[in-house]
């Protein structure tokens, strides 16, 4: 089973602890955003619906400001008393003008003025999209008193009593039988006398030009209501509707039992949900303020909610997306300034569990962890302090161990291995051993290295007698330079010297000659032929330092760590005493001895105290 490290419950339970918030505040606040962005739907919506109302209105607008152009030049023709072939003419050109929303232009008499009679000319295009004229002299008279109410002849006398521009509900024409809205006003004299009415009639069926204009969305449909709440236009019905129809009229408006709420003097814009044929749309309701018109856009309310649901789609993305970036942030941020400094911890204390009390732990930061790897250099440099001292007590009481033995047993040893060795010698001198002398002396031979065996012994003695001299290392370096560059000469190899000023100090000559033939010895048996070894001296603030730097195989870490002891030895036929010979005349001196070895190189640097500087070379 894989354990869970603390990078993976620290991310799990920061990243669940941010989502539970994200989540408890959206659900809070998804109420008030589902009302902010249907606000703004609606508004948005609203004020397209107000946009396309002002372009109807510019418009029909226009088709005002081009009907009243037209009837001033009707009144001027008056002024000039044309005929009415010439007045004819003023209207077929007016029609002639390519307008997409006009299906012609028509001046009616008024058959009272100046006994001119009754006289209508229309001038204007058929359902074939071909101009044509038409004059009747012997229609009706429009502009009798008797028609003043009848609603089929609104286009004529609503502009007359209303003295102004006026605009009619939807009817069936009288010459063209299809159905037409007039833009109708009256033509007065100079002397404000009424000489009759001009007029530009928009066929019924291009309101749906119009109404495009008040479409804001592909399933959005269009109704337009008269200023008495009359139903003029529904873009979804298959017929149009015109006052001669009631019937069709009333039937059509019975479909939309909604429109009854709307106000006849309502001249705001707004929004309401309604019922249109059991689906629930958004009523827009607008002015068309030109034509008195009221344009009611219905918009069905699930193009709001598909809308609401994109919008809550793209919410979650975001906040998908959120907390993925809040991972990615977590997890490397663990990861940076938790789990890395923790795992070079954890690594770090599994190397020291293991013995191994090398390197140094390299974790930054100016908070706990640094202070925690502070802490743990400082504890490793006092661990490394007291292996060290482990190693020499070690070291210094096995040297003590030995000496003692070596003090108590050298003479006992000694004197018998004079004995013996005198009596070989006597022996080997008589003619009967002629041929044995090989014999003898191997014998004796054997007696020397026993006795130079017990001179080391006594070497490391604690309570060994030492006479200290004010002596020059560099002079017993120099004296004793010939013989051991010889031994190097015979194995082709060279001593080099580099022996810089240093002052006197006390020194037992003896023992450093000793030292440093041990060390030389020691350099030497390491390298093979064709290498160099150096040695060097230098004055270091208030010690002397002795390098000797052989350029042999090296020395192996854990060989390095037991280096003193005796009876530890690498070569074949050497005894282990050498080194702690040399640690131990060290000791004696006060000084330190320290070995730094690589592949190809190795130095002992000997570093001894000036008690008493006497004078410099």
């Amino acid at each position: 089973m894989r354990r869970r490290t603390i990078h993976d419950q620290m991310v799990v339970r920061l990243v669940l602890t941010v989502t539970i918030a994200i989540t408890f505040i959206f659900i809070l606040s998804s109420e008030a955003i589902r009302t902010t962005i249907q606000s703004y739907v609606h508004q948005d919506y609203k004020e397209k619906a107000m946009i396309a109302a002002s372009e109807v209105d510019g418009i029909i607008r226009q088709q005002k400001v081009f009907l009243e152009t037209y009837a001033r030049m009707i009144q001027h023709s008056y002024a000039r008393q044309d005929s009415k072939e010439e007045r004819n003419k003023t209207i077929e050109k007016f029609a002639n003008q390519t307008n997409p929303y006009v299906a012609g232009y028509w001046y009616s008499y008024q058959s009272n003025y100046e006994k001119q009679g009754k006289y209508t000319s229309w001038y204007g295009y058929n359902l074939d999209g071909k101009l044509q004229g038409i004059t009747i002299p012997e229609f009706i008279d429009e502009s009798s008193a008797k028609l003043r109410d009848d609603p089929r002849y609104d286009y004529y006398h609503g502009p007359v009593k209303k003295g102004s521009t006026y605009i009619t509900s939807p009817y069936l024409d009288h010459f063209t039988h299809f159905p037409v809205i007039s833009i109708s006003t009256p033509v007065y004299d100079h002397d404000n006398q009424l000489i009759g009415v001009a007029g530009v009639d928009l066929r019924f069926q291009d309101l749906s030009h119009i109404s495009s204009h008040l479409s804001i969305h592909p399933k959005s449909k269009v109704v337009l209501l008269n200023k008495t709440g009359q139903l003029l236009l529904d873009t979804d019905a298959s017929d149009f509707i015109w006052d001669d129809t009631q019937a069709q009229a009333a039937e059509a408006q019975s479909q939309h039992e909604f429109l009854l709420t709307i106000n006849e003097k309502q001249i705001t814009s707004h929004i309401a949900t309604v019922d249109d044929k059991g689906e629930q749309k958004y009523m827009i309701s607008t002015p068309i303020k030109e034509a008195e018109w009221q344009a009611i856009v219905l918009l069905p309310t699930k193009v709001v909610d598909q809308t609401l649901m994109r919008v809550f789609f793209i919410i979650f993305c975001i906040w998908v997306a959120l907390l993925i970036s809040i991972y990615a942030f977590v997890h490397w941020w663990i990861k940076r300034f938790v789990t890395s400094p923790l795992r070079s911890l954890v690594e770090a204390s599994q190397r020291i569990a293991a013995g191994d009390l090398s390197g140094q732990i390299s974790v930054r930061g100016d908070n706990e962890w640094g202070e925690l790897t502070q802490n743990m250099n400082d504890m490793l440099v006092t661990m490394r302090q007291q292996a060290a001292l482990e190693q020499e007590i070690k070291r210094m009481s096995a040297l003590k161990i030995v000496g003692e033995m070596a003090a108590a047993i050298s003479h006992e040893i000694r004197n018998p291995l004079t004995t013996v060795r005198g009596f070989l010698q006597l022996l080997r001198n008589k003619p009967e051993h002629e041929h044995e002398h090989v014999y003898f002396d191997t014998m004796m031979d054997e007696i020397i290295r026993a006795n130079t065996i017990i001179t080391e012994y006594l070497t490391l003695a604690q309570h060994k007698i030492v006479e200290f001299q004010p002596k020059s290392i560099n002079d017993i370096i120099e004296h004793i330079y010939p013989l051991v560059q010889a031994t190097a000469t015979v194995n082709c190899q060279h001593i080099e010297l580099n022996l810089k000023s240093v002052p006197y100090i006390m020194l037992d000559e003896k023992e450093i000659r000793q030292l440093l033939h041990n060390i030389i010895r020691n350099g030497l048996e390491a390298m093979e032929a064709n290498k160099i070894l150096r040695i060097r001296t230098r004055h270091d603030g208030s010690r002397v330092i002795l390098e000797v730097e052989d350029e042999g195989a090296g020395f192996d870490p854990s060989v390095l760590q037991q280096a003193g002891t005796p009876f530890i030895t690498t070569k074949e036929t050497g005894t282990g005493l050498g080194l702690a010979i040399c640690y131990s005349i060290v000791q004696r001196h006060g000084g330190i001895m320290t070995f730094h070895s690589q592949p190809g190189c190795t130095i002992v640097s000997i570093s001894l105290p000036i008690e008493m500087a006497l004078h410099s070379e």
